[in-house]
Formats: structure tokens, C-alpha cells, sequence
């Protein structure tokens, strides 16, 4: 009964997600699992960021431009954990919203198997694969 339901309101609410993919103890799981990924990244943003101590003006200009090159490398690094960052969050509101586990492109379930291995994923499989292809 609560399939059909969920179906019905699917149908007649285009692009509505149906409610509550997986029971709450899982939704909460994930969410754990997200908020503490989230605070390791956010750790690892700070280090990457951290600026380096560039020494004095007489450095060889070799030494500096090495400084130089760390200095870019974390920053380039902290912009990527910066979009792990908000993809996180992305997914800890979909849980909020019901929609966790529910593909963003296809609208069919994400795999148990994919959200154990990158929980702040939005697309299944099959769209992953597909996206790869093009």
C-alpha cells in the first residue's frame, strides 16, 4: 500500500521525490557518516591553506619559487576539498528533504554499494557511466 502511494503521488507531483528511499536508521547512518567526512575535509582545508613560512627576502630565488609552487599546490588542493565540501552538504540536505538515494539526473535509486563508498553521491551508477561516455 505504501508503494502505490508513493507511486501515485510520484505521478501526479512531477519531479517530486518519493519520501524516505531508505528507513530512518539508515538516513541517519549516512548523515553520521557525512558530518564527519564533512569535519575531516574542513581539518584538511585549514592545513591546505595554512601559508608557509616564505623565510626572509635573501631565500635563493629557487627556494622561494619552490615556496612559491607549494604555496598554488594547496591551494589547488583546498579548492578541491572545498567542492567535496559542498557536495557533502548537497546530500546532507537531501536527506533532510527525503530525496537522499535518489539519483538527481534519472530519478531511480543509488545503490546501498555506491553510497557506502562515496555517500555524497547524487547520481547512479548507470548516469555516472553514462556521463563518462560522453
Amino acid at each position: 500500500m505504501k508503494e502505490k502511494i508513493k507511486t501515485f503521488l510520484t505521478s501526479i507531483i512531477p519531479g517530486r521525490v518519493p519520501a524516505g528511499v531508505f528507513p530512518a536508521e539508515k538516513n541517519l547512518a549516512y548523515r553520521k557518516k557525512l558530518e564527519q567526512e564533512k569535519k575531516r575535509l574542513i581539518k584538511a582545508i585549514k592545513t591546505a591553506e595554512k601559508p608557509e613560512n616564505f623565510g626572509n627576502d635573501t631565500d635563493a630565488f629557487d627556494e622561494e619559487a619552490d615556496e612559491a609552487e607549494a604555496f598554488a599546490s594547496g591551494m589547488a588542493i583546498s579548492q578541491t576539498l572545498r567542492d567535496r565540501v559542498n557536495e557533502i552538504d548537497l546530500a546532507l540536505a537531501r536527506i533532510r528533504s527525503g530525496a537522499y538515494g535518489v539519483c538527481t539526473n534519472c530519478k531511480q535509486t543509488i545503490s546501498e554499494k555506491l553510497l557506502e563508498i562515496v555517500p555524497e553521491s547524487s547520481w547512479c551508477e548507470q548516469c555516472k557511466k553514462s556521463q563518462r561516455k560522453r
